[in-house]
């Protein structure tokens, strides 16, 4: 309608009107576009918002996810470092080869450190939220994406490399009656049958068994460092934690 009359007025060559109704059509055009910025900006804000409190609620449960890893580390790092100096005492008592046959039970598995990143790979990645971030919060994301590569890395490999040995490759190793094993991971009930090791010669014999002594050492000495992978990786997501409580 309003392009008719400006045509209407053109062939009039009423001049005044032609210049009033061209100004009412830019500004009617300009007018939609800003509507349309407006409602575009806004869907964008909401989407970071949304984006940023999906990525709170994962920094919450991978802390809870590093709280129970540490408590299990805490628990076997101590059996196993029971085991290993019983192990090394050459003590013959029923106390010690009781340690020493629950150390090589533990030593059967390892722990590793499995944490969610789908939040925090959206908020690195996807175009339209890395435009409503400031400096500030682009690198923050980005060096806990970075750290986050870096030490579950780590810990995969912590995680890995002591069972290239088994424990019951070894001939001094016995394999028991079976029983079952109670197993809780991540929240989960893995209980299962299962068949437990003993050492089949006494204390005194074992402790000169390099290949034993050595199956010790390796998980020692890997695992005891997750709790520093776990540090690490705790000290960035708490740090953000704060961060995003503090933009609410």
């Amino acid at each position: 309608m309003r392009l008719r009359r400006l045509s209407e007025h053109i062939g009039q060559q009423n001049w005044l009107a032609v210049g009033l109704d061209f100004l009412i059509v830019v500004a009617g055009v300009f007018i939609g576009l800003q509507l349309g910025n407006w409602n575009t900006a806004r869907a964008d804000r909401a989407a970071y918002q949304d984006a940023l409190e999906r990525y709170r609620a994962e920094v919450v449960t991978n802390l809870a996810t590093l709280d129970e890893a540490d408590e299990q580390a805490i628990v076997t790092l101590e059996f196993v470092s029971n085991a290993f100096d019983s192990l090394l005492s050459c003590d013959d008592s029923p106390e010690a080869l009781a340690a020493v046959n629950r150390g090589i039970n533990v030593i059967m598995g390892t722990s590793g450190l499995s944490l969610r990143s789908s939040a925090l790979e959206e908020l690195t990645s996807s175009p339209r939220l890395l435009a409503r971030q400031g400096e500030d919060a682009r690198k923050r994301f980005s060096d806990t994406a970075y750290y986050k590569s870096v030490f579950l890395r780590e810990a995969e490999f912590i995680e890995v490399l002591p069972l290239d040995e088994r424990a019951q490759n070894n001939p001094i190793i016995e394999v028991g009656a079976i029983t079952r094993r109670e197993v809780n991971y991540a929240g989960r009930d893995y209980s299962r049958p299962d068949r437990l090791l003993r050492l089949g010669v006494p204390v005194s014999a074992a402790c000169r068994n390099d290949r034993l002594i050595k199956s010790f050492y390796t998980w020692e000495r890997w695992q005891s460092a997750l709790p520093a992978v776990s540090r690490i990786l705790r000290e960035q997501l708490e740090s953000d934690l704060a961060w995003l409580e503090g933009q609410a």
